[in-house]
């Protein structure tokens, strides 16, 4: 008999109109509250609500935190450098959605 282990694995699906807490953003991103707070201090995230204590994020806003994450581990970008790393990434998402739709003229 195989001797296969068995994990359990919990998730918590979030819908567009979804909207998370800075603690659950960054608990979810298993990153650092002051991470995040860095973060919106460079223009990479935008809370919907004002006041840190009560910052609401949408919840799209966790594919984004991971990304940074990534490039901060990856690369060891500070948060300037992150938030630059980014909006080079936008940038060329924008590029090649407009590329699509002029190849769809011809």
């Amino acid at each position: 008999m195989n001797d296969k282990r068995s994990e359990v694995v919990a998730g918590v699906v979030l819908g567009e109109q979804e909207t998370v807490t800075l603690d659950e953003l960054a608990g979810l991103c298993t990153v650092e509250r002051s991470w995040v707070v860095e973060l919106v201090e460079q223009g990479v995230l935008e809370p919907v609500t004002a006041g840190r204590d009560e910052w609401f994020f949408p919840a799209a806003t966790l594919g984004r935190v991971q990304t940074a994450a990534r490039l901060r581990r990856d690369f060891e970008l500070n948060a300037a450098g992150v938030a630059l790393a980014l909006d080079l990434l936008d940038e060329v998402e924008s590029l090649r959605a407009r590329l699509r739709t002029l190849e769809a003229l011809f």
